[in-house]
């Protein structure tokens, strides 16, 4: 007797296949959309910035470097660059032997300054650094011949060897930390009375984060961007303060502030802050009310609270207390429960010893005691104090001392 063989499996198996194929193919095809529109409205944005000429005079007196795809034309006497409007540039200036660099004069048409600011190298190149402003501009270097040096090359040092060391040209190192700086602004560099460096930004802010480690949150970001927004928090005359964000995503960002008698920076993690929740209770002597005041989580906290008492009427006294964490390891976090937890409860307990004002902590020591399920570390404070932390990995409590 003949049984007709059912092919319903076959052909429902093939159906799937064809439909996550399909799938699969669409997917392809957005993914390449959506990265041609990207594509395209970068390019789209740079060619909406405007690009303004650049008349470099030649000299004999050294040698002079800068990026490749800025060069428009070229002849024995002088080189027109062509840049974006808003550019850092940087230009390498390496004097021949017997010269240095006197100053570097950077003129628009109409003979306006444009700032500029030299910075020393490892070796005798000197950075030249200014801001592409919104017109064409001249630039002409001045030299001057060094004092005679009565020292003489010793008889035994081959003559063509020093030649070709004086005629050598010298590059720099490349960024630090690979790192690409935008948004430097003449504004920007103002702001600083003239002790901007970009290299030393970028080194002090890699090294601040850690960026080269395979355990920091921050070993992806490529590009520092300075945010146009200005920094509207309290100031102080000896410090400058800048909003940057990393990677075209003006949301991931910091607070820079840099510390002009010190000369260095402090990068501090931005945050949203918490509703005020407020609590009142009774006093024998009137009435009063207590504010837990605000507080953020992330690397920066501020809190404050009021007090009041008197009979029949309040006075108020309030005290603010801002504590920033510096360095803390994402491994450690992820042992005691996370961000949020650990800094809340350092908050509270910096809030509860009676420090009040603008603290900095850093961490300086952790150890993970995976056996003994608790984790020890401490953390250093700019008022001269420290905290000596532990965590039960079995309760999941925090605990401090020191203050």
């Amino acid at each position: 007797m003949y049984k007709k063989k059912n092919n319903a499996p076959l052909y429902i198996t093939i159906a799937v296949v064809v439909l996550v194929l399909a799938g699969m193919a669409a997917a392809t095809y957005i993914k390449k959309g959506r990265e041609k529109a990207v594509q395209e409205a970068q390019a789209q944005a740079a060619e909406e910035i405007p690009m303004h000429d650049v008349l470099l005079y030649k000299t004999n007196a050294a040698s002079i470097e800068f990026e490749k795809e800025w060069l428009k034309s070229d002849n024995d006497t002088e080189s027109v660059l062509r840049i974006q409007e808003d550019t850092l540039v940087t230009l390498i200036v390496t004097p021949k032997e017997g010269y240095y660099l006197e100053q570097a004069d950077i003129v628009d048409y109409d003979f306006h300054e444009v700032n500029n600011f030299l910075r020393e190298t490892s070796t005798e190149a000197i950075r030249v650094n200014f801001v592409m402003p919104d017109t064409d501009i001249i630039i002409n270097f001045d030299f001057a011949k060094m004092e005679e040096n009565e020292e003489k090359i010793p008889e035994t040092e081959n003559a063509a060897d020093a030649e070709t060391e004086q005629t050598t040209e010298v590059s720099e190192p490349e960024s630090p930390y690979g790192l690409t700086l935008h948004g430097v602004t003449a504004d920007v560099i103002l702001s600083f009375n003239g002790q901007f460096d970009d290299r030393e930004f970028l080194q002090q802010l890699g090294d601040a984060l850690h960026i080269d480690s395979a355990r920091s949150e921050y070993r992806e970001v490529t590009d520092v961007t300075f945010s146009s927004e200005a920094y509207e928090g309290e100031q102080e005359s000896d410090k400058v303060y800048h909003y940057i964000y990393f990677n075209e995503d003006p949301a991931w960002r910091l607070l820079a502030t840099y510390y002009l008698k010190e000369d260095t920076y402090l990068f501090t993690e931005l945050v949203e802050e918490m509703e005020t929740e407020t609590q009142a209770q009774d006093f024998s002597q009137g009435s009063g009310a207590y504010n837990t005041g605000q507080s953020s989580y992330g690397n920066s906290y501020s809190g404050g609270s009021t007090g009041g008492y008197g009979n029949g009427s309040v006075q108020t006294v309030t005290t603010t207390t801002a504590f920033d964490i510096m360095q803390v390891s994402t491994t450690f976090l992820a042992y005691v429960g996370g961000k949020e937890a650990f800094y809340q409860k350092a908050f509270e307990y910096v809030l509860s010893s009676g420090l009040t004002g603008n603290i900095i902590g850093t961490m300086s020591s952790y150890e993970i005691l995976p056996e003994e399920q608790k984790a020890e570390f401490k953390i250093t404070l700019n008022t001269g104090g420290s905290i000596k932390g532990t965590y039960s990995k079995a309760n999941g409590k925090l605990q401090f001392s020191g203050l």
